[in-house]
């Protein structure tokens, strides 16, 4: 559960000028011809010789959530095959990468992280949800550009930390407009008991359901292990409540939402934080019918050219992992994608202030195709994520339908003052 709970979290920023962009894109000349041999730099950045450039990554191997972030590693392993084999490496070098196990701890983290760039001298980092959160600040300190999920609050303002989501401050009306769309009017929020993470993220949740005109009738703090799904259900019922949202998971989805059917209530709004994912539909499609799934990547119902160039290289590249139709994949394939973009915004000489500098500045970044539309770098690391990919498992369980023929749902910012006001805070 705890990767789940990761990726719904929401420092000074990196000022990124146009001086220091072309200072950076400058700093080692024009030497090199980008061919096939390399490029030889008069002073080389860290990690970078005339035909590689080395990244580090770190991801839970072991520990808590480790099966599932296999698959992150299997769309960084992807994403890197497609640029080395396919697309040349960039400027004639190979990317390769080192990695540690961080075993799903922040101390360890910090530990893994420090020895990658001072031990194994890599050029930047990639890092999986987990123990991510350990090295944040002096990952920052240094400089080091890293790419991964921001899904730790330290993400959040960082100029060197590169996602193509992050929760941000204030809100949107992205949840509220779902919820009223479906019919929703009076809602349960689920919570998990002793997560700041998502208190953060339930806290945006709640500020956009009350400027959309949904009542939050119930909160439930739950804990897996020990929840009474039967209580909740027949208070649901009792209420008269329509929608389950907040953190919900399909963990607690498959509990619930046959309970409820059982009381003889089928929700208009029940929405899931995540489960777009074949394998879940394959083990728990009866008992998810009807639910909604809010997701950060494209409906892959929409076929596009993007999305078969994806599955094939994790065909080629990760064969392990299957079904390769999982966000979790695409995190890792994005994350590597973002080094792939920064390289070649970076000059045939990067150092990591050019690396910087120049993604930081790109403002129509398409996550290779497989987020619901571009986002701007030069902004997104300081605002709330509002825009999503919906489906819906059909009524038998079967499949995924995609919602708003397959565009994104969008929502209108909410400001942090604004929030506090929909929440009662002084």
């Amino acid at each position: 559960m705890w990767l789940f709970q990761k990726r719904l979290v929401r420092g000074a920023a990196l000022a990124a000028s146009a001086s220091t962009l072309a200072m950076g894109l400058s700093a080692c000349g024009q030497a090199g011809s980008g061919t096939a041999g390399g490029v030889s730099c008069d002073a080389s950045a860290p990690g970078v010789t005339d035909k590689e450039i080395k990244l580090g990554l770190t991801w839970s191997d072991t520990g808590e959530g480790a099966a599932s972030l296999a698959a992150f590693r299997g769309g960084v392993d992807a994403r890197l095959g497609l640029a080395n084999e396919k697309e040349g490496g960039i400027f004639g070098r190979r990317i390769t990468y080192a990695w540690r196990d961080d075993q799903a701890d922040r101390q360890v983290n910090a530990r893994v992280a420090r020895e990658l760039v001072e031990d194994e001298g890599v050029f930047g980092m990639m890092m999986a949800p987990g123990g991510s959160g350990g090295s944040i600040e002096w990952l920052a300190e240094q400089n080091i550009p890293v790419t991964g999920m921001g899904s730790d609050p330290g993400w959040e303002n960082r100029g060197n930390m590169f996602s193509f989501y992050y929760l941000g401050e204030g809100s949107n009306t992205a949840w509220g407009k779902l919820v009223r769309e479906l019919g929703g009017t009076r809602a349960a929020v689920i919570a998990i008991s002793g997560s700041q993470s998502n208190s953060d993220f339930n806290r945006q949740l709640a500020a956009s359901l009350l400027e959309s005109g949904v009542e939050i009738v119930k909160t439930y703090n739950i804990a897996e292990a020990i929840t009474n799904y039967e209580a909740i259900a027949d208070q649901i019922k009792a209420n008269d409540i329509d929608t389950l949202t907040g953190t919900v998971l399909p963990a607690t989805a498959v509990n619930i939402l046959p309970a409820l059917r059982e009381r003889g209530v089928e929700l208009k709004a029940p929405i899931l934080v995540l489960g777009y994912d074949d394998k879940v539909l394959q083990e728990n499609g009866a008992s998810l019918r009807n639910a909604v799934i809010v997701n950060q990547i494209k409906p892959w119902q929409a076929n596009t050219p993007e999305q078969q160039t994806f599955l094939e290289a994790m065909n080629i590249y990760a064969p392990q992992i299957q079904p390769a139709t999982t966000d979790i994949a695409v995190d890792g394939y994005v994350s590597a994608d973002l080094f792939v973009e920064g390289l070649k915004l970076a000059g045939e000489c990067p150092t990591r202030e050019a690396f910087i500098a120049a993604l930081r500045a790109a403002t129509t970044y398409e996550g290779g195709g497989l987020i619901p539309q571009p986002v701007d770098l030069s902004t997104n690391y300081r605002e709330p994520n509002s825009c999503y990919s919906i489906v819906r498992v059909n009524s038998e369980g079967t499949a995924f339908v995609p919602l708003f023929d397959a565009k994104p749902l969008c929502g209108d910012p909410i400001t942090p003052e604004r929030m506090n006001q929909l929440l009662g805070v002084a």
